[in-house]
């Protein structure tokens, strides 16, 4: 079975290698040393609790949508946050903590870099955070004193560093087809059955996931990531991606994934990057 596993994951590391998803590599440098500190002997926690008020007053339908214009009201109370968050001192916080805060940091500063091409009329100047020239990539966003981008937080500190792949539905780059964005901070001490949560959010919903002419229709995220969901040294991963989506979706799917066998036939939808603005 592991060696099933292993096959599975390689093939996955070679599909990904080909779409030109973001490797999951660890993040050198100083904050590398740091995070390793914090993880190993860190005891500390953090206060979300700003990020929370923040989230369930602006958070619509059910996480698919975001009253961007209703968080800039609240202006001084979200850079109050972001202030925190740019001076925390890492290393004091515990492992699960690290994690929570990197989750909650990739959401607020995804929401800062949309509420940035907003003018002050409140007119957008963007369909797609698409628009935003190297929205990803750019290092822009402060971290416990260190620069960073979105994709450092996702791909080189979340994903290597915890191995989780439901991280992938925790994270939401405001765009319709990612995952919705939970109506509270992610926190240390509930983060595992708030992972849970997502994952099964998501994966309950027929957006996301559902059978339409006898085939497997699956978030593209879960093409983009799949590696993720099978490799071995990934917590909760299995042998194949109709296991992993088995473990949270709809009794329904579930048992037609189980008649199905190993003959799960998968089809990937596209990808709608339009912004999530209610």
């Amino acid at each position: 079975m592991r060696r099933y596993a292993l096959v599975m994951f390689v093939m996955f590391v070679i599909i990904l290698a080909g779409c030109g998803a973001p490797p999951a590599e660890r993040i050198d440098g100083d904050i590398s040393t740091v995070l390793d500190r914090a993880i190993e002997k860190g005891t500390g926690t953090f206060d979300h609790r700003v990020w929370d008020e923040l989230v369930q007053a602006h958070v619509r339908d059910v996480g698919r949508h975001f009253d961007y214009q209703g968080l800039e009201q609240e202006e001084a109370k979200f850079a109050a946050y972001l202030d925190s968050l740019a001076e925390v001192d890492l290393e004091r916080l515990s492992s699960v903590e690290i994690e929570a805060l990197f989750i909650n940091a990739y959401n607020a500063y995804t929401i800062r870099s949309v509420l940035d091409r907003v003018t002050e009329e409140g007119v957008f100047e963007l369909e797609s955070i698409r628009d935003i020239p190297d929205v990803f990539s750019r290092a822009t966003h402060t971290v416990g004193g260190f620069v960073l981008s979105l994709d450092n937080m996702e791909h080189n500190i979340l994903r290597p560093l915890f191995k989780d792949p439901r991280v992938h539905f925790a994270v939401n780059c405001a765009s319709t087809s990612c995952p919705p964005l939970p109506v509270q901070a992610f926190q240390g001490p509930s983060l595992d059955e708030q992972l849970d949560d997502v994952a099964r959010n998501t994966l309950t919903n027929p957006d996301y996931i559902a059978v339409e002419d006898d085939t497997l229709v699956v978030t593209k995220i879960m093409d983009w990531y799949g590696g993720d969901f099978v490799n071995p040294d990934f917590a909760g991963a299995e042998d194949n991606l109709p296991a992993y989506i088995a473990k949270y979706a709809t009794e329904a799917v579930r048992n037609w994934i189980a008649e199905r066998g190993d003959d799960v036939p998968i089809r990937f939808r596209d990808y709608d990057w339009t912004l999530n603005r209610s």
